[in-house]
């Protein structure tokens, strides 16, 4: 099924947070009851972002070609990108930006529609001058483990805390070099 990619706009401010919520969250037995909580959470955290973006953010959304000029696009993915330092007291590089908040509707995952994502992130990236991306993925999810390294993202660092002494998944850093993209497109 072919995907469109654009900027999200605050008009998708409603179908961003359902798809986040149940991506990272579910709707299943005790979460059910928490879910709308949930969702106006995530609702108002987007919210602030579109509203306060640092410059080079952007929210992209991934919608169905299907869509008709009569009424709002269908929104079945999404992702955020941004700079971001890794620690308080280590600045922004200016060379890279971290990719968050992956997310595709259950019926429309293994599509394409990730992939879709992860290529305008980085065609965004580049546009802008960024030679870099990265991101983080719990160590137990192998689906997005497996999404990143086919889009060449490499493993640069398993990042261990409290939770991870209880048996937690760690948090595994993933970062994509783009500048070879860049000298290879001219």
């Amino acid at each position: 099924m072919p995907y469109r990619v654009r900027p999200a706009v605050y008009r998708d401010l409603h179908q961003l947070a359902d798809i986040l919520t149940r991506s990272f969250y579910g709707t299943e037995g005790w979460q059910s009851w928490i879910y709308p909580l949930l969702r106006i959470g995530i609702y108002e955290d987007l919210k602030q972002r579109f509203r306060h973006a640092p410059p080079h953010y952007v929210c992209l959304a991934g919608i169905t070609v299907e869509t008709t000029a009569n009424q709002q696009d269908w929104i079945v993915g999404t992702v955020e990108l941004a700079p971001k330092s890794d620690f308080l007291w280590r600045k922004q590089t200016g060379r890279q930006l971290y990719l968050s908040n992956l997310a595709v509707r259950e019926a429309y995952r293994r599509t394409g529609v990730a992939r879709q994502l992860l290529k305008a992130c980085e065609q965004t990236a580049q546009a802008d001058g960024f030679t870099e991306l990265y991101l983080h993925v719990m160590e137990n999810n192998q689906a997005a483990r497996q999404l990143y390294e086919q889009a060449g993202y490499h493993l640069e660092q398993a990042e261990m805390n409290w939770l991870t002494l209880f048996g937690q998944p760690r948090r595994l850093r993933l970062r994509k070099v783009l500048s070879n993209m860049v000298s290879s497109a001219r």
